[in-house]
């Protein structure tokens, strides 16, 4: 005996409604930074960073980006690169996505979204690396390996791009 055709109907909306509802707690941890790390919104982080003198990395991720997730559990589990993200930056998240206001050390005021789009994010993840002026140095866009995010917090934390640009360094080593 097969099921009523209406009550076939209530229990699909009631599995929608279901997975809507598990969405909405799910997705923000998906389009979330790096466990383990101090990550900050940008308004707070451009504020630490200003007050502190130190650098600023900011990433720029979203929801469903496979690339973040692949960034996270190949490269943000390393401690020595934790390490070094801890002690030298001032971590900054941006969702490419996101709704969430910021405003900005000018005042104005803005989106996530609206800010990585005229920041020209076109894919995620992105990382643009800030000197302790707020002057950005360099956006790497796509996967980075250890290694390499390791080359570019020297490059910053060191002060090497007040020398020469990050291309004849990450030659050179």
């Amino acid at each position: 005996m097969s099921a009523n055709p209406s009550t076939q109907t209530d229990i699909r909306l009631v599995h929608w409604f279901f997975l809507f509802i598990a969405g909405l707690f799910v997705a923000p941890v998906l389009s979330a930074p790096p466990e383990g790390y101090d990550f900050q919104n940008l308004t707070r982080a451009m504020q630490q960073a200003q007050t502190e003198q130190k650098p600023m990395l900011l990433y720029f991720g979203r929801y469903g980006c496979t690339t973040c997730r692949k960034m996270h559990k190949e490269v943000f589990t390393d401690n020595s690169l934790r390490d070094q993200f801890g002690k030298q930056f001032v971590l900054a998240y941006v969702d490419t996505e996101s709704d969430a206001r910021i405003r900005l050390p000018n005042g104005e005021r803005s989106t996530e979204m609206q800010f990585a789009s005229s920041n020209r994010i076109l894919g995620t993840p992105t990382f643009v690396y800030f000197d302790p002026e707020q002057k950005p140095l360099f956006k790497k866009a796509g996967f980075q390996s250890i290694k390499q995010m390791t080359r570019y917090n020297d490059f910053v934390a060191n002060g090497h791009y007040k020398s020469t640009t990050l291309k004849d360094f990450m030659a050179a080593n």
